[in-house]
């Protein structure tokens, strides 16, 4: 069975950007995009993705909120915080809303594709050992 990766991304540019680059690299997997929290949370009763990166500053429905919500209709998906934010406040919060990886948007390039792949192959378990 095919893994699914929700993209829940507000600039329509960057998602588009990332949806096309990530099904180049994941091939094997399904995708769909979220524009919103809100967006999101329709599409989490519809499907079951396996991997849901996240925007962490969403306008209305915030990121935390987002993932908390998407964690009760998807408790086994994985959760990664894409963000220019990189303070630890930030990545304190991501953790207690149950995300399982961390990735600064500068460092997106090198970082988020092992993260991925490493967050998929555990998919079906709650949480990885630590916060990328």
């Amino acid at each position: 069975m095919k893994k699914h990766i929700l993209i829940v991304e507000d600039h329509k540019a960057l998602r588009k950007s990332l949806m096309d680059w990530l099904r180049g690299v994941f091939p094997h997997c399904d995708f769909s995009e979220a524009a919103s929290g809100e967006e999101a949370v329709e599409i989490c009763r519809d499907r079951t993705p396996d991997l849901i990166l996240m925007d962490i500053t969403l306008p209305r429905l915030n990121e935390i909120g987002t993932t908390k919500r998407l964690l009760t209709l998807v408790p086994k998906a994985r959760v990664i915080m894409l963000t220019i934010h990189e303070d630890e406040a930030y990545r304190s919060e991501a953790m207690s809303a149950g995300a399982s990886g961390f990735v600064p948007k500068r460092v997106m390039k090198t970082e988020l594709i092992p993260t991925m792949k490493r967050l998929l192959a555990a998919s079906g378990h709650k949480k990885s050992k630590g916060m990328e």
